[in-house]
């Protein structure tokens, strides 16, 4: 991605990201989604100009990208007990 993305591309990268999300998980998307506007909205709170909403934009997905990425590669002794999640390993 560029250095300065526009809107449009950010907004493009932003969709795909989640609708490949909602393919796999509708509950994760929807968690980006509401993610993604709140970080937006306090990244462009502590701009100069609140209006350029470009570099709140990519700071927010930078920043919910990693969030995921860390959560999906956590060690499997971070994760959930089988107990709350329901499921069950097959021996």
């Amino acid at each position: 991605m560029n250095a300065r993305p526009t809107l449009e591309q950010l907004d493009l990268v932003i969709t795909r990201m989640r609708d490949r999300l909602a393919g796999r998980n509708a509950l994760l998307a929807v968690c980006f989604v509401e993610t993604m506007a709140v970080m937006e909205a306090r990244f462009a709170e502590a701009q100069e100009d609140p209006r350029d909403l470009a570099p709140a934009r990519a700071a927010a997905f930078a920043f919910v990208k990693a969030a995921l990425h860390q959560w999906a590669t956590r060690p499997p002794h971070e994760r959930q007990p089988e107990a709350v999640t329901g499921k069950r390993s097959a021996k």
